[in-house]
């Protein structure tokens, strides 16, 4: 009895290493791979990112967006300036950092004229045209990102000419050229933008400006 006995701790402390051994070899959840399963980039858009500059799609390259000058008002002994103008624009792309376009303008400012009899009012709604040319200055990018400069021609007909409350004849105002730069977004991206020229022909007679002096400050958003 007691042989028989011995004889079965003996086999089971000899077979315990060997159930302890087989046990290692299962794997436990915390030992087993994680995989992750990388979602495939859009093939279309990787290709697009890859063409040349000239090679992309024209609509791609294309711009469109919306500048406000900003609202003048000074007053005079009582009599005041006030002009305001709002400007549609689209524009290419022509590279990379160069965007050429073309812009419609909404005018209007009412100001004091000064006569013999005493002080008048003079209203204007004008409607114009004008063609810019916006250069992103990307060498800049990696200091002051967003700063470009601006140049364009402009030029209004006058819609509706009232002094004093009385109608006046039409006309047309000399073409304006106005330079200056600005800080926004970079290039080919929507958002603000704020720009500051000067309109180096400016005269208060035969050129107009909508801020009624020679330096133009801009609002502007480009949706696109």
């Amino acid at each position: 009895m007691i042989r028989s006995v011995l004889a079965a701790l003996l086999f089971v402390v000899a077979a315990t290493p060997f159930a302890s051994a087989q046990y290692d070899t299962i794997p436990r959840p915390t030992d087993r791979p994680v995989i992750i399963q990388q979602q495939p980039l859009d093939e279309s858009y990787q290709r697009q990112q890859e063409l040349p500059w000239n090679a992309r799609p024209f609509k791609d390259k294309l711009r469109y967006g919306l500048n406000i000058t900003t609202p003048s008002l000074s007053f005079f002994g009582g009599n005041s300036y006030f002009s305001f103008d709002i400007s549609p624009m689209a524009g290419i792309r022509v590279t990379p950092s160069t965007t050429a376009g073309i812009g419609a303008t909404y005018s209007y400012f009412s100001q004091p004229v000064f006569t013999n009899q005493g002080s008048v009012r003079l209203k204007a709604s004008l409607l114009g045209g004008r063609l810019f040319v916006q250069q992103h200055l990307n060498f800049l990018q990696n200091t002051i990102p967003g700063l470009f400069l601006w140049g364009e021609a402009e030029q209004f007909q006058i819609l509706s000419y009232k002094l004093a409350g009385v109608k006046q004849g039409r006309g047309q105002y000399n073409t304006g050229f106005l330079v200056g730069g600005g800080y926004g977004v970079p290039a080919g991206e929507p958002g603000f933008q704020i720009t500051l020229l000067y309109q180096v022909n400016y005269d208060d007679i035969n050129v107009y400006s909508s801020s009624g002096s020679p330096l133009v400050i801009r609002f502007g958003y480009w949706f696109k």
